[in-house]
């Protein structure tokens, strides 16, 4: 069974109206970390619907549909209602055990993970702490969502429509 999944890690409190207002739904809540499925296209409208080109300070080896705009760092500030947000990026692409992930966690626009960090590394830089034998990645239920919902599709015809 394959693992496909892009999501916004968000600690701590979450408007949860205003985060639904901007088509976040939180897939995974777990001791203050919501897990917000996203895509490319989800921050590529969003950038284009604020003209917002800015980018968040990311490693130069993450797949080209890894979420990098800045205005993510936005969204996060105005459903949480701070100045300084800490979040992550993550993604994984696993099938039959084969495959990669990704992550970079942030406190506001400041990167907090180096340039290859694990997910368990980013969801550790937001607080996470592992009960063990698991993991960060099992503590918080990541391996419960194995793919991104479909009303994430729509954000990839409104991107066409945008020219984005």
């Amino acid at each position: 069974m394959g693992h496909h999944i892009c999501a916004l890690v968000v600690a701590g409190r979450v408007d949860t109206e205003r985060a639904r207002s901007m088509g976040l739904r939180a897939e995974l809540v777990h001791d203050g970390i919501g897990v917000f499925p996203i895509d490319h296209y989800f921050s590529a409208y969003w950038a284009a619907i604020r003209g917002s080109g800015t980018r968040l300070d990311l490693p130069g080896d993450l797949p080209a549909t890894f979420p990098g705009e800045a205005v993510l760092c936005d969204l996060v500030r105005e459903v949480t209602g701070t100045d300084e947000p800490r979040f992550a990026i993550i993604q994984t692409e696993y099938f039959a055990g084969a495959g990669g992930q990704w992550a970079a966690a942030f406190a506001g626009e400041r990167r907090l993970t180096g340039d290859r960090a694990s997910i368990n590394e980013a969801l550790a830089a937001l607080g996470v702490r592992a009960a063990a034998p698991a993991d960060e990645f099992d503590t918080i239920g990541l391996g419960r969502f194995r793919s991104n919902p479909d009303h994430l599709d729509r954000y990839a015809d409104l991107c066409d429509e945008l020219g984005a």
